[in-house]
């Protein structure tokens, strides 16, 4: 009987809208599995959460509108109630939201590809033949990776004013032992999950590995010596901005033969997102591990290939407290 039910429900539908459906299907489930979420029901904050991944992935408004008419048609035939789409206020605004973008900025505007580890091996390559410019470079690259920070967050601000009640400073990163550091806390004044601007902190720990936060940083610090301003600035003091370092992140990929387009300054945060969940992250993990309060850190998770790997093997080490003697991961302070 319930053989016969299925087959008839599914003849409810055209040939070409069933074989779109069970495509939706299929990429929502393997979002959800990278999250470890249950994929049915679909609330309003998943129906959020996947929008914006396909938003930042570049998807258009039909394509939205096609996977949420293929989610509400999934959850029918299992037996849930009918989601109202129109019904989730949040929802609707983020659709407008993303509609109005896309007409006044175009999709290359969402399209925000991360940072994986064959990009990182890739700059580590390239800025090695920089001398301290691209010490300093290789340094904010692994800070804003495993630190899963956006670039801004680590950066001085695009026009050049540098507040040092705001923005990094040397004296916000603070090593565990000057002689052999296992870990390095950096001081975020200012972010967008921060809207109290009460401050966090995030811990970089070494790998004992040739990709090193800690070790990157080391290295940036006895080249630019201890003293005022930003913590990365370029030659005659000026701090690197996130509009210059992206450029240098893009053209140093490009000299290694890679692609730079859809790299932003989010890119890192998304690699780190993506790599953490791939090796099994969960929620409360991502969520302290990019500092989120709600599962808007979905939609910084991308459906990871085999080369995130590596990476998420080293990234669950900052988002676990594997050491009772040393701080947390991250959090507010």
């Amino acid at each position: 009987m319930e053989q016969a039910a299925e087959h008839l429900f599914r003849q409810g539908l055209a040939a070409t809208t069933e074989k779109r459906y069970d495509a939706v299907w299929r990429r929502y489930t393997a979002w959800c599995d990278g999250l470890q979420e249950v994929p049915l029901p679909v609330t309003e904050e998943k129906a959020i959460g996947y929008v914006v991944t396909l938003v930042c992935d570049g998807a258009q408004q039909g394509t939205i509108k096609q996977h949420l008419a293929g989610l509400r048609q999934a959850q029918i035939r299992e037996g849930w109630p009918v989601p109202a789409w129109k019904d989730m206020a949040r929802l609707a605004q983020i659709k407008k939201g993303a509609a109005r973008v896309e007409a006044v900025e175009g999709r290359q505007a969402l399209q925000r590809h991360p940072v994986k580890w064959a990009h990182m091996r890739a700059l580590k390559v390239s800025w090695s033949l920089d001398g301290d410019k691209g010490a300093m470079l290789w340094a904010a690259a692994c800070t804003c990776f495993f630190g899963c920070l956006r670039a801004g967050e680590a950066l001085a601000p695009d026009d050049g004013k540098f507040d040092e009640k705001a923005h990094l400073g040397w004296e916000d990163v603070v090593l565990e032992n000057a002689r052999a550091p296992g870990w390095i806390r950096v001081r975020i004044k200012e972010s967008k999950t921060d809207r109290l601007r009460k401050g966090a902190t995030v811990t970089l720990r070494s790998t004992d590995q040739e990709i090193c936060p800690v070790k990157a940083v080391l290295k940036h610090m006895a080249i630019r010596k201890a003293g005022k301003g930003p913590f990365f600035r370029m030659e005659g003091m000026t701090g690197l901005t996130r509009k210059v370092f992206v450029k240098e992140v893009k053209d140093a990929l490009e000299r290694q033969g890679m692609s730079g387009e859809g790299i932003s300054g989010h890119s890192f945060r998304i690699g780190a997102a993506t790599a953490a969940a791939q090796n099994g992250a969960t929620p409360e993990e991502l969520k302290a591990l990019g500092r989120w309060k709600s599962r808007e850190y979905q939609g910084y998770v991308r459906t990871a290939d085999g080369g995130q790997a590596a990476a998420a093997e080293l990234l669950m080490r900052v988002g676990k407290k594997e050491r009772t003697d040393e701080p947390g991961c991250s959090g507010t302070v």
